[in-house]
């Protein structure tokens, strides 16, 4: 009976879970916002291509900085700084990755993909879970 209980908690909890997820980048569609990578890294990649995209997101996600910046120097990847303004087109989940269009810098009106993660900072529901609270004006 106690597992029967617990397979139902289970089940009903699970079901709540992925939408937070998809729900906290949801709402970044269609909004300009600045995209933050790791706190050490200074310059990012906005892939021109998915495969690219996919192989930039693999790299940043190992923490290998010696393959991020062979991806930056290859001619598939626009080389940005922190915090450089986008316009947020679309986002995959599942893949992990964001279609934006640069909005500030040399490669303003150029699209491409970036790591979801990257638009994290953005939220005002993710800056307040990590005690920064939201401005009352």
């Amino acid at each position: 009976m106690k597992i029967a209980i617990f397979v139902a908690l289970f089940l009903v909890f699970s079901c709540f879970a992925p939408y937070q997820t998809f729900a906290e980048y949801q709402e970044l569609i269609g909004r300009e916002l600045a995209i933050h990578g790791p706190y050490s890294w200074q310059r990012l990649g906005v892939a021109l291509n998915e495969k690219t995209a996919d192989d930039l997101i693999y790299a940043y996600r190992m923490r290998d900085k010696t393959a991020f910046m062979a991806m930056l120097e290859s001619y598939d990847v626009l080389r940005v700084t922190k915090d450089t303004k986008v316009l947020v087109l679309d986002e995959e989940i599942f893949k992990g990755r964001a279609h934006v269009v640069v909005t500030s810098g040399f490669y303003k009106g150029m699209s491409g993909w970036i790591p979801v993660e990257w638009l994290k900072g953005n939220n005002p529901h993710h800056l307040f879970k990590e005690g920064i609270e939201k401005s009352k004006i």
